[in-house]
């Protein structure tokens, strides 16, 4: 009688375990019949190949846009014109060990914090045409970055131009053979190499114009045809202009205030063109050189870290008073140099709201009453014509 109960327990306990889904079966997944051990939840993947498909979706997911503007439509005293912005960052990948949660992650990251959707959002919104980007690639994490360009391209056409931005470990460049091999994971896919900071932070020592890895990757650049974008440090106004010189094929942009002219002596900026004659002595020497003018906010920086976004807002509040500063210091260099003097803002970087659609409104309509004061000659050649020649040039 014991032995009968006990085999109808056991068949009644067997009959419910093979009726009641497991709940790490899929409905159409057959359990292996070799095995009592449960399976594994299905993937679609690996771990790295679920975290990239995450990533790379947020990296392009939509964000609330308002509508674009059309400068034609603003009022007299404004430049209306079409606009090139030459100097906009773009933020790099979650470089970490891959599968983890989004605050795993430091730093403003795309695909974590970030899209490339908010770039786009502020260019069309104030109305600019075309942007110079500067793309982070480095290790490990090369074939994804360059992807993330590729995709940008493709997604967004003729608005970003794309420039690589490969930062060493100790230094502020990766070595020729690195870059020539990032190149390579889509030829003809980069048009500049930059923005490369050759002042002393807090990632790398200060690194000059001619020093034996930048020498060697300027063979690179040529062979690719790729226009170079530094940010120089003092004291290399001279360094440089011997680069120059010795690759009169490449095309040398860069932009910052590390060679303006201040005494020791000198608090701060004195807003006048002659803070400018070390810059303006490269360009009248060396036609392969070009400057950026990011400094159209009365004379300070206001998009470094630190800085709020109504902050920003505040400076603006009196185009007058910005004017009577940018003028003096600006409009007759720009004149001087008509074809060598481009326009930019330094964005996508440090201050996270700098994309904000307001504030790409409030420092475009500021930057297109400044270019409204200039000699009608040069405000086409500032504000596009000079940058969409250097692209065509190259």
């Amino acid at each position: 009688m014991e032995k009968r109960l006990l085999l109808l327990l056991f068949s009644f306990i067997f009959i419910i375990g093979c009726t009641i889904q497991q709940p790490y079966l899929d409905e159409n997944s057959k359990e292996d019949e070799s095995s009592n051990l449960p399976t594994e939840q299905p993937t679609t993947g690996s771990v790295g190949e679920r975290h990239w498909k995450r990533v790379f979706a947020k990296a392009f997911e939509t964000v609330d846009c308002p509508a674009s503007r059309d400068p034609s439509s603003l009022p007299d005293g404004y430049y209306k014109g079409p606009m090139i912005d030459t100097h906009i960052h773009s933020q790099n990948l979650p470089d970490g060990v891959p599968g983890f949660p989004d605050d795993y992650y430091t730093g403003d990251n795309l695909g974590i914090k970030r899209s490339m959707e908010e770039w786009v959002c502020m260019i069309n919104v104030e109305g600019t045409k075309q942007v110079w980007g500067f793309f982070p690639v480095a290790e490990p994490i090369v074939q994804e970055s360059v992807e993330v360009v590729k995709i940008t391209l493709e997604k967004y056409p003729n608005i970003f131009v794309p420039f690589i931005n490969p930062p060493g470990k100790v230094k502020a460049t990766v070595d020729a053979e690195e870059l020539e091999m990032m190149l390579n994971v889509e030829p003809g896919l980069f048009r500049g190499y930059g923005e490369i900071g050759l002042y002393e932070n807090t990632n790398s020592p200060p690194l000059s114009p001619n020093s034996t890895i930048l020498m060697e990757i300027y063979p690179v650049i040529e062979k690719y045809k790729l226009i170079v974008y530094f940010h120089l440090d003092h004291g290399q106004k001279e360094s440089f202009q011997d680069v120059a010189r010795a690759n009169p094929n490449i095309t040398f942009v860069f932009h910052g205030g590390n060679l303006f002219n201040i005494s020791e002596t000198q608090a701060g900026i004195s807003h006048d063109e002659k803070v400018l004659v070390f810059i303006e002595e490269l360009l009248y020497n060396n036609p392969n050189i070009y400057y950026t003018v990011n400094e159209l906010y009365g004379g300070d920086w206001l998009l470094e870290p630190g800085r709020s976004k109504e902050k920003f807002l505040e400076n603006f509040a009196d185009y007058e008073t910005l004017l009577e500063i940018d003028l003096p210091m600006w409009k007759g260099f720009i004149e001087r140099h008509p074809d060598q003097v481009l326009f930019g803002t330094d964005r996508g970087g440090p201050a996270i709201w700098d994309k904000d659609p307001n504030v790409a409104l409030t420092l475009n309509n500021y930057t297109r009453v400044f270019i409204d004061s200039l000699d009608p000659s040069v405000q086409e050649k500032f504000a596009y014509k000079n940058a969409e020649r250097i692209i065509d040039l190259d």
